[in-house]
């Protein structure tokens, strides 16, 4: 049986002092503490149940968000995402963009794609809308 994976990744990290940092990751983790990283220089938080990260760079004071593996956006929790969009406003950014990956161990239909999605200022999950092109001429060969 084949394996399917989804990895988000955020398409630039963000610039927050420590008290935000820590604001995002008690919204993604609750009472759970982070992990040290890199010798003590950053923080990493994982929601259990979404595998949504945040990575803390202490001395770049940069937040970058990521999923590895089989993330879940339905499972993020509201409290991170009115956080993400309230560090996002403070910014004056209207949003911040992510790109995923659907990927499987085994080559079948439709086991590999992706896209892109936004989480705006107001803490909403936004995904664009596909519109194929309908009543094109059918290109034929020469």
């Amino acid at each position: 049986m084949p394996d399917y994976f989804t990895d988000v990744t955020a398409q630039e990290a963000i610039k927050c002092a420590p008290e935000e940092a820590d604001a995002l990751i008690k919204a993604l983790l609750g009472p759970e503490q982070p992990e040290e990283i890199d010798g003590g220089r950053g923080l990493r938080a994982t929601h259990v149940d979404s595998l949504v990260s945040v990575e803390y760079d202490r001395r770049a004071a940069e937040i970058y968000i990521f999923g590895e593996d089989h993330v879940d956006l339905d499972q993020i929790p509201e409290a991170f995402l009115r956080a993400l969009g309230a560090l996002l406003r403070k910014q004056g950014k209207d949003y911040l963009e992510f790109g995923y990956a659907n990927t499987c161990s085994k080559h079948c239909p439709d086991s590999h794609g992706g896209g892109r999605f936004r989480i705006d200022a107001n803490g909403r999950i936004i995904e664009p809308k596909l519109i194929w092109p309908r009543g094109e001429k059918r290109r034929t060969k020469p």
